[in-house]
């Protein structure tokens, strides 16, 4: 039986210019990021919170009535590191899922598990523009669109324990003020990632 964990969907922010809404309320193809992350995630996971504003929160189940999550609210944006703060008094396991809510993929989570905690997903990013190789002044050859593969970009999903729970900051970015500080494994992801705000498919 493959073992179930909690998730944390972080889904605060806030989009448009005379009124506001839940980037989480971005849809695709008639269906919103955060329930694309919600059907993704279910079949492996407990339960999932979903961590965002009070106003996003109200926001979010009119759109979404009957959403079978649990929220974990702030009254203002904490950054992502203080919302995983507050969700984390809400998780029930030892070790739990992170995930962006506008970072969409289709790692597998079960194989994610087994791996094991402390473990950020990376990726091979994909360029969405041609490369020219030059020598002095000579164009010597075009790439178009090159997979960078001896680069690795943040997928924007994590399986962390829930030690980590006293290194988080009541406001602060999780990638920049957290991550960094404590010892992590890559898991190598290979197939598809689409950073929504960007709105184009970086990997392949």
């Amino acid at each position: 039986m493959e073992r179930k964990v909690d998730a944390v969907i972080l889904a605060a922010g806030s989009l448009g210019r005379e009124q506001l809404f839940p980037k989480a309320l971005i849809e695709i193809n008639g269906k919103s990021i955060l329930q694309r992350q919600i059907e993704w995630l279910r079949p492996y996971v407990k339960r999932i919170i979903v961590a965002c504003t009070e106003s996003e929160a109200r926001q979010i189940k009119r759109y979404h009535p009957g959403i079978d999550v649990v929220f974990a609210t702030t009254p203002e944006l904490p950054g992502s590191a203080g919302s995983l703060r507050k969700a984390i008094e809400l998780i029930t396991t030892d070790e739990f899922i992170v995930v962006n809510v506008d970072d969409l993929t289709d790692i597998d989570i079960a194989s994610l598990i087994n791996f094991g905690t402390n473990t950020v997903c990376v990726a091979n990013p994909v360029l969405h523009y041609g490369v020219i190789e030059v020598e002095n002044q000579e164009v010597k050859n075009f790439r178009e669109k090159p997979i960078l593969k001896n680069l690795w970009a943040n997928c924007g999903v994590y399986f962390l324990s829930k030690t980590i729970a006293e290194k988080l900051p009541e406001k602060g970015n999780l990638a920049r003020d957290v991550l960094p500080y404590i010892a992590l494994r890559a898991y190598k992801h290979f197939g598809s990632w689409q950073p929504v705000w960007k709105s184009r498919t970086v990997v392949k």
